[in-house]
């Protein structure tokens, strides 16, 4: 994540799902990996860190389901699919930020907002990109600039299900599954 210091911005690793400093235990970051956008700024678990601790999330991508019919079985299936730029040029998120508990335990959650239009069909929900320019706005305090040529600019390509299981953390993850 990038976050503002004293000095400028730097680079930190955080634990995904934000905790909140006056939060009892770590669980609440279960259910906190993700921010709507339009509900942020209001919500107790995110309202602190909307008012003053901001980043941003770089990324290669992001994987969304679709669910498929399988011939000769009773439920659907989901079918990974992986998300990036086909310039192969990074997103950026917009994100928020807390310290939690007697360590400092860096926590954090992503914006999400209403899809694009190629992403539509696979979720009603999409990660908040930033537009290039909208990065020091964001981190100082203003809403955030979506990326408006993500639309053009995105790819999605189906995957191998494998991914889906935490022990497979290979680069072919991201490969375009071969029918």
């Amino acid at each position: 994540m990038i976050v503002p210091e004293e000095g400028g911005r730097i680079y930190k690793t955080m634990r995904w799902g934000l905790v909140p400093m006056w939060a009892k235990d770590l669980k609440i970051g279960n259910q906190a990996i993700n921010a709507r956008v339009e509900t942020a700024a209001t919500k107790p678990v995110f309202r602190s860190a909307w008012k003053s601790r901001r980043c941003l999330i770089p990324a290669s991508g992001f994987y969304e389901w679709r669910e498929i019919e399988v011939a000769g079985q009773k439920k659907a299936a989901k079918m990974p699919f992986y998300v990036s730029r086909k310039d192969g040029l990074p997103l950026t998120f917009a994100g928020l930020w807390e310290r939690w508990g007697p360590d400092n335990l860096l926590t954090c959650t992503m914006l999400t907002t209403e899809p694009c239009d190629g992403i539509r069909d696979l979720h009603n929900r999409m990660p908040l990109m930033v537009a290039k320019d909208g990065f020091e706005p964001w981190l100082s305090g203003e809403d955030p600039a979506v990326d408006s040529g993500i639309d053009q600019a995105a790819q999605v390509i189906p995957v191998s299900p494998k991914m889906n299981s935490p022990r497979f953390n290979e680069p072919d993850c991201i490969e375009p599954l071969v029918a």
